[in-house]
């Protein structure tokens, strides 16, 4: 591993990262330890030339050879270590959802014992021992809206434990907060084909024989006794290629914010049924289908969007 960070430094990698200014910069400084163990070698440095104290010097030569390769091997355990990140994250909120963001080792070396911190927050600690390295730190806003990601920052005090290294990185996607989804009354459930109602009335379609594998709860209990023979009630198969409209501009007397957290509630049903949907706010309009790209326009738009 000395060797090999060695080898790493006067290949120039240090000093390629410093004259390129697009790249993360690795900033490299003794905590307290190393500190007192920088004053510890110069002090018995002096006393053992004072006192021509050979134990001594040879001593301080040790001391300090650790100390300076332990630079090297810092550097090295942060070096290659860049953030994956997605174009932008969804959170809806008032829920504590987890962001996850992946961390690429570029190189073929372990990184071991680091520590990531995002806004002065200490989130765990890590070993990188993959290309591609996972976490998730949980996230929660109290209102909707458009937010940056704050200074994430990557450090470690590997391998002895007297230089600390740092990376920062300022992460430029963004989180899209949308509204929380709230369960809308009865009326409305009912205009969407979303209530038990529509089941019992709307979708009903006739009376038919029993056919063996029927279900019993279907048994139309008044029918069969006049003839003397079981009969079930038929009822229509939703209609998922029916293009539903939701227009938030014909709800003036329910709450803005309230008819958002309405609108999210039927918009997420209706993407696991996939089953399409218009939505109309003033003068836009979006499709929403099973792809996912259409419900993250919608999810943005209603991260920002003003009555």
């Amino acid at each position: 591993m000395i060797a090999k960070a060695f080898v790493d430094f006067f290949n120039s990698k240090l000093t390629q990262n410093l004259k390129n200014k697009n790249k993360t910069k690795i900033y490299i400084y003794p905590n307290f330890n190393g500190l007192g163990l920088a004053l510890f070698i110069f002090f018995n440095f002096l006393i053992a030339v004072f006192y021509e104290n050979n134990f001594g010097l040879l001593l301080s030569i040790i001391i300090f050879f650790i100390f300076f390769i332990s630079i090297f091997i810092s550097h090295q355990n942060l070096n290659n270590l860049y953030i994956n990140e997605n174009a932008e994250y969804f959170i809806q909120s008032e829920k504590h959802e987890n962001i996850d963001i992946i961390i690429l080792n570029s190189s073929n070396d372990k990184k071991l014992n680091i520590d990531i911190d995002y806004d002065n927050k200490t989130i765990g600690n890590f070993n990188f021992t993959n290309k591609y390295n996972n976490f998730s730190y949980p996230m929660k806003f109290k209102e909707r809206g458009v937010f940056p990601f704050k200074r994430l920052c990557i450090k470690s005090i590997y391998p002895f434990g007297i230089i600390r290294t740092k990376i920062y990185f300022h992460l430029r996607s963004l989180i899209y907060v949308y509204p929380k989804a709230i369960r809308p009354p009865e009326n409305l459930l009912y205009e969407f084909n979303m209530s038990n109602t529509n089941s019992a009335n709307d979708d009903f379609d006739g009376i038919e024989e029993f056919r063996r594998g029927d279900s019993l709860s279907k048994i139309a209990w008044k029918k069969s006794t006049i003839n003397e023979k079981k009969n079930v009630k038929k009822f229509k198969e939703p209609k998922k290629h029916q293009n539903f409209i939701l227009d938030l501009n014909r709800y003036p007397n329910i709450p803005f914010e309230l008819l958002l957290s309405y609108s999210i509630y039927i918009i997420k049903y209706f993407f696991q049924k996939k089953i399409h949907l218009i939505l109309k706010h003033n003068e836009n309009s979006f499709h929403l289908s099973s792809n996912q790209s259409s419900l993250n326009e919608i999810l943005k738009y209603f991260a920002n969007v003003k009555s």
